[in-house]
């Protein structure tokens, strides 16, 4: 604005200069009422004073425009460059991230081995448990079932796996298709149970599940 402003203060000045010089003293007409010791009469040439002062006021208006061109693209750099470094940070932040979470994975990975006797409680812990003597009986393989299996809901699945584990205290051995003939009747066992979880008390429904379940382990086991 500054420079606007002296732009527009020289223009006029050389304008004012340059309209004076324009101004030529001229002797009277002939035959008129002054003397000659009257006011001289002047003629003025404004047309070139005025040209000079449009030219300088266009001179004024382009200095400007020319500001107001370099302010908005000051502005337009500004916004592109801000733009610019949200996505660099944006970009770095994401590529941090990543090294982050590959060097958390192959810290993990260099994590110790399990032992084998880590392994080994690991694989006992999700076995059942095994059944006493007063569960199975091993000489006779007589069966002592929990109340909520006595129903007659279960009665033929009770007689087929009091038969296999008779022959298994015989044999002191299960064969392999009275093993899968346990492995079916416990799976059946099992799902017609879990129809009555609603309608039992919780704890004969657990007490009964994991019966079935070790009866399905045991069968797995030689007889001792």
């Amino acid at each position: 604005m500054k420079n606007v402003a002296v732009l527009t203060s020289v223009a006029m000045a050389v304008a004012i200069a340059s309209a004076q010089s324009q101004v030529q003293p001229i002797a009277p007409p002939s035959g008129n009422n002054y003397s000659g010791g009257g006011y001289p009469v002047y003629s003025h040439s404004s047309t070139a004073a005025e040209g000079r002062l449009r030219g300088m006021g266009d001179l004024v208006r382009s200095a400007g425009q020319a500001n107001l061109d370099n302010s908005a693209a000051a502005i337009n750099y500004s916004v592109a460059r801000r733009s610019e470094i949200e996505n660099r940070s944006e970009w770095t932040n994401t590529y941090f991230e990543m090294r982050r979470a590959n060097r958390a994975y192959r810290d993990a990975e260099r994590s110790p081995r399990p032992s084998m006797e880590s392994l080994v409680r690991f694989a006992q812990a999700g076995k059942p448990k095994p059944l006493s003597a007063s569960d199975v009986d091993m000489v006779s393989g007589a069966i002592e079932w929990p109340v909520l299996l006595r129903s007659d809901d279960f009665a033929d699945s009770r007689a087929t796996l009091e038969q296999a584990f008779a022959a298994r205290a015989s044999k002191s051995t299960i064969g392999s298709n009275d093993y899968l003939t346990v492995k079916q009747t416990t799976d059946e066992m099992l799902a017609d149970l879990s129809k009555q979880i609603r309608e039992v008390p919780p704890q004969q429904y657990m007490t009964a599940k994991k019966f079935i379940e070790s009866l399905a382990y045991e069968a797995s086991q030689p007889a001792t």
